[in-house]
């Protein structure tokens, strides 16, 4: 994967203020990107959840947008920044910038409620409410969903962002548990106004795509790891057996699926 580098100074104005301040920057490829960078001493964990997740977003066919590693050059961090320097030394994650894609909340989620044809909108939902759960994402709930969507062929389509929660935001080492109910999609209002409790009876004929879209996972994972950057300072050998151990199992797999059934239960009681 190319590393692209900014081209034109940071404004602080472009700095998103949530938890982590992400900062918008114009890269070499003329395109501009959401930045999230490493901020403190040794491995950038949160770099590699997001990139690994987002590759494996493919896997999954979920829409979502471009993204790079990006270099931001010293002569163009300004001194007033209030970003450190040293946060810049190596390689942001860049998701790129999209037109005519919005955020989706709690006054947003009606609009796409509203539409008449939701049936791929439906099976993208309850897909990503299984994906949160599989790869343990403890941060796409009723109060922070983490999806953007787009009009897209008549048919409004989701594409989920920010996944350094992952893990049950933590690094792997320690293994994988369960995330809660009141921390997956199930719970959430836009959950409850898109489906109708009688809507899941054939919900057994998505276990065998979901599996394989794990399956994808597991075949392009070694490909994913070599484009993490050195600078990010990752045991790749090591997380690679993590993720073969904890994550990409029929054990693992078994396991969420029995937990998406439930929460489908609990939504339904």
């Amino acid at each position: 994967m190319p590393t692209f580098q900014s081209i034109e100074a940071l404004d602080r104005g472009n700095i998103i203020e949530t938890q982590n301040r992400p900062i918008i920057v114009h890269a070499s490829d003329l395109n501009f990107y959401y930045c999230k960078y490493h901020n403190l001493v040794g491995t950038a964990h949160r770099l590699f959840k997001e990139f690994l997740i987002a590759s494996f977003l493919d896997c999954w066919q979920f829409n979502h947008a471009p993204f790079s590693l990006i270099q931001v050059l010293p002569e163009h961090i300004p001194p007033d920044l209030t970003i450190p320097r040293n946060r810049f030394e190596v390689p942001c994650f860049g998701l790129q910038k999209l037109e005519d894609v919005f955020d989706l909340n709690q006054v947003s989620e009606d609009i796409l409620v509203g539409t008449r044809n939701k049936k791929v909108l439906k099976a993208d939902v309850l897909k990503l409410a299984f994906f949160d759960i599989w790869v343990a994402n403890e941060d796409r709930h009723l109060n922070n969903y983490n999806i953007l969507y787009k009009l897209i062929g008549g048919q409004y389509r989701l594409y989920p962002i920010d996944h350094e929660a992952c893990f049950n935001s933590q690094n792997l080492e320690n293994g994988l548990v369960q995330i809660t109910y009141e921390d997956s999609l199930i719970y959430s209002s836009f959950f409850s106004k898109l489906f109708k409790i009688n809507e899941f009876k054939n919900i057994e004929n998505l276990k065998q795509s979901f599996y394989l879209c794990t399956l994808s996972c597991r075949q392009n994972l070694n490909q994913y790891l070599q484009n993490i950057p050195p600078e990010w300072n990752v045991n790749l050998q090591g997380k690679e057996t993590e993720l073969n151990q904890f994550l990409l199992t029929d054990e693992w797999f078994e396991e969420c699926w029995h937990t998406f059934l439930e929460f489908l239960q609990y939504f339904a009681a």
